[in-house]
C-alpha cells in the first residue's frame, strides 16, 4: 500500500474524517461532566466548563442575573460520574482472570514476561495491566475514540531486541482513517512539535503521521524561520501553499497497522463507525438535566435561605444626599451607600425608633407594622433537594439496571442475585474489551522481539465478586444446608477470603496455597469427622487435616520461601512433614520420659 499520496491528500486539502467534528464534541463533553477542569480566561478568572451547559431562563434571568447563577453554581456531577465509574474499577482489580502467555521454551515466556513489565510504569507488577488500569478506564469514559498506537525505540538489532511501549492519540489528533469490515487500513494523525526560529524564539510546528500495515511514514513542516535544520530523511514535499515538508519512513512490519481504538460501545448515529462512553444513552441526558436541578436548587439556598424583608421606604435624609449622590452628582453617599434609601441591611444593625415623649406616649407605633418579613416557603427547597437526590439516583440505576448501589436491603436473596447479575451485564462488554487490547499488546510485543508462536490469551470471570460479606456469608450458610457439593462451598469459601484480605494480598495469597495443600476441601467438620471415624481418608490426609497449622508454622520457620516454591515442591515438603508425624505416633517410636521422680 503506497501511503504518500492518501497523507499528502489530506494534509493538501485539510481532510477529516466524516466523523471527526463529533467525536471531538463528544470528548469535550464528556471530560466537562466527568472532570470539569476550570480554565483562566483573559481577565484572570475561571470558567468552569459545565457551566456552559446551564441554559438562562429568559422570562425570569437577564443576562446578569444569569451570570450570578453560573457563578453560584459548584458542579458536583463529577462526583456522579465518579460514583458510576468505581463499579468498573471491580473488574480490573478482579483476580479471577485466565491470563496465559505460552510457548515452548521457556526462555521465550521469560523474556516476554520481563518485557511487559517494563510496558508501562515504574512497579515490578505487569506494566500492560497497569497501563490498562491507569489510562483505559479513565479514556474509555472521557474520550473512547481516542487511539493507541504500540511502538517502540531505536535499538541495535545485533545486540539487543526491543522494549514496546504505548502511545496515546485522542480522538482530535486523529484527523482521518480508513477502516473496511471492521479492520483498520490506516490511519493520519496530526500533531505538533516545537522548534527554535532564528529570533531564538520557541514556536510550533506541524507534523503529520500515516500508519499503514507494515510502515508508517511522517511528514514534518520546515519553517522559513527554523534555525537549525531537521534531520535528513528520504525526501521532501511541497504543498500547494508552499510549505514544505521533510518525509521520514519507518518500518514495523507489524502486518497491520499497530493502533487500536479505546472505545467498545457503538455509536447508534454514526452507524456504528464510532464509540461513545459507557453511560452515554442512559444517563448523560439526566446528567445535563441534574445540571440545571443543582444550579436551581444551589440558587435557591444561598439567595432564599434567609428571609425577605419588606419595608416602607424611607428616603436618605443625610446632609446633601439626593438619590444616593452628593451635589457633585459624583460622590456617593456613605450614610446610603449611593441608595437613596433608608435600608436595614443586615442583622447586625439595629433599627432605632426614639421614643415620644410622656405625654404623646398614645403616639407609639408598633415596630412590627414599620416592616415585615416573608419567609421563603420550605416546600420548595425540599422539593428541589428530594428532586435532585431521587434525580442522581435514577442515574445510577439507569445506568446498571440495578438497585444495588442506590440501596443495601432486598427482600429475598434471589432478588439480590438477579440484581447483581444486571450489574455483571453492564460491565461484560468493558471488560471483553479489556482483553482484546491486553492480548493486542501482547501480541505485538511478542512479533516485535521477534518470538514466534507465542500462545497469549486472556479473559475475566464473569463473576465479578459484587457480592458483599453479609450475602456470601448468607449463602455459604444456604450451601451447607442444603449439602451442596464440595466445590460450591470452597468457591464461596474463597470469595469470602477475598472480601476479608482484599488490603492484604500477600496473605490472601498464602491462604490460597494452604487451601490448595488442605485434605478435605469443602467439607464441614461434621462431614470431616464422619470421613475419618469411617476410615475413608488415608492416614496421610488423617494427619495432615490434625496437624494442619501446626506443620505450616513450621514449614514457615525452617523455609521463608516456601510460599514461593512451585506447587510440586510444596508437596514434597509436605509430605515430608507428614511422614514424620506418622512415624511418631507409630507404636514402635521411642516416647520420652515424663517421670520426674
Amino acid at each position: 500500500m503506497d501511503l504518500r499520496p492518501l497523507i499528502e491528500n489530506t494534509i493538501q486539502n485539510d481532510i477529516r474524517h466524516a466523523h471527526y467534528n463529533k467525536v471531538v464534541k463528544l470528548a469535550e463533553t464528556y471530560e466537562a461532566f466527568i472532570m470539569n477542569e476550570p480554565t483562566v480566561d483573559e481577565e484572570g478568572n475561571l470558567r468552569y466548563p459545565l457551566n456552559n451547559y446551564l441554559r438562562q431562563f429568559v422570562r425570569r434571568e437577564d443576562a446578569d442575573l444569569f451570570k450570578q447563577r453560573k457563578n453560584l453554581t459548584k458542579q458536583y456531577v463529577p462526583s456522579i460520574c465518579s460514583q458510576i465509574m468505581r463499579p468498573f474499577t471491580k473488574v480490573v482489580r478482579s483476580n479471577r482472570i485466565i491470563k496465559l502467555i505460552d510457548h515452548t521454551d521457556k526462555s521465550v515466556v521469560d523474556d516476554m514476561e520481563d518485557t511487559i513489565t517494563n510496558f508501562y510504569g515504574e512497579g515490578d507488577n505487569n506494566g500492560v495491566d497497569q497501563f490498562l488500569s491507569e489510562r483505559f478506564l479513565p479514556l474509555s469514559f472521557t474520550d473512547p475514540n481516542a487511539w493507541i498506537w504500540i511502538t517502540f525505540n531505536k535499538f541495535d538489532g545485533d545486540q539487543e531486541k526491543p522494549q514496546t511501549f504505548p502511545v496515546e492519540y485522542s480522538s482530535k489528533s486523529v484527523i482521518n482513517y480508513r477502516i473496511k469490515n471492521d479492520k483498520t487500513q490506516w490511519v493520519i494523525v496530526k500533531l505538533n512539535f516545537t522548534y527554535l526560529s532564528k529570533d531564538d524564539k520557541e514556536k510550533i510546528g506541524e507534523r503529520f503521521i500515516i500508519f499503514g500495515p507494515n510502515m508508517s511514514v511522517e511528514y514534518k513542516e520546515i519553517p522559513k524561520d527554523i534555525k537549525e535544520p531537521l534531520d535528513a530523511g528520504v525526501g521532501l514535499w511541497e504543498n500547494k501553499q508552499k510549505k514544505k515538508f521533510m518525509i521520514y519512513e519507518y518500518a514495523h512490519k507489524s502486518e497491520r497497522v499497530p493502533l487500536m481504538r479505546v472505545g467498545y460501545r457503538r455509536d447508534l448515529s454514526t452507524k456504528s463507525e464510532t464509540f461513545v462512553n459507557p453511560f452515554h444513552y442512559e444517563a448523560l441526558p439526566l446528567l445535563m438535566q441534574f445540571v440545571k436541578i443543582s444550579s436551581e436548587l444551589q440558587l435557591s439556598i444561598t439567595l432564599h435561605a434567609f428571609p425577605k424583608q419588606v419595608t416602607y421606604k424611607e428616603e436618605c435624609d443625610a446632609k446633601g444626599c439626593t438619590d444616593g449622590f452628593l451635589m457633585d452628582g459624583t460622590t456617593m453617599c456613605k450614610i446610603c451607600s449611593g441608595t437613596g434609601k433608608k435600608i436595614h441591611t443586615t442583622a447586625a444593625d439595629i433599627l432605632e425608633i426614639p421614643l415620644p415623649p410622656n405625654k404623646r406616649m398614645d403616639e407609639i407605633v408598633d415596630a412590627s407594622k414599620l416592616s415585615a418579613y416573608i419567609d421563603f416557603p420550605g416546600d420548595v427547597l425540599n422539593f428541589l433537594d428530594k428532586y435532585a437526590d431521587k434525580l442522581e439516583k435514577k442515574i445510577i440505576r439507569m445506568v446498571y439496571n440495578s438497585e444495588s448501589l442506590v440501596q443495601t436491603q432486598f427482600n429475598t436473596a434471589t432478588e439480590a442475585e438477579i440484581d447483581v447479575e444486571s450489574i455483571y451485564d453492564t460491565l461484560h462488554p468493558f471488560a471483553d474489551k479489556y482483553s482484546e487490547l491486553w492480548m493486542f499488546f501482547v501480541k505485538l510485543t511478542a512479533l516485535y522481539r521477534g518470538h514466534d508462536k507465542v500462545d497469549v490469551f486472556h479473559k475475566f470471570n464473569s463473576d465479578y465478586k459484587f457480592k458483599p460479606l453479609n450475602q456470601l456469608l448468607q449463602d455459604l450458610k444456604m450451601a451447607n444446608e442444603s449439602h451442596a457439593p464440595s466445590y460450591i462451598r470452597e468457591s464461596i469459601n474463597n470469595d469470602i477470603a477475598d472480601i476479608i484480605y482484599a488490603d492484604d494480598q500477600t496473605e490472601l495469597a498464602q491462604i490460597r496455597i494452604k487451601n490448595k495443600h488442605f485434605p478435605f476441601p469443602g467439607k464441614t467438620d461434621f462431614e470431616i469427622q464422619n470421613i475419618i471415624l469411617n476410615n475413608l481418608a488415608t492416614k496421610p490426609n488423617q494427619v495432615l487435616y490434625a496437624n494442619f497449622d501446626n506443620i505450616f508454622d513450621m514449614i514457615e520457620i525452617e523455609n521463608k520461601n516456601f510460599y514461593q516454591m512451585t506447587y510440586v515442591k510444596q508437596r514434597e515438603i509436605l509430605k515430608e512433614k507428614v511422614e514424620l508425624i506418622i512415624e511418631e505416633l507409630s507404636p514402635s517410636a521411642p516416647t520420652n520420659n515424663l517421670n520426674l521422680n
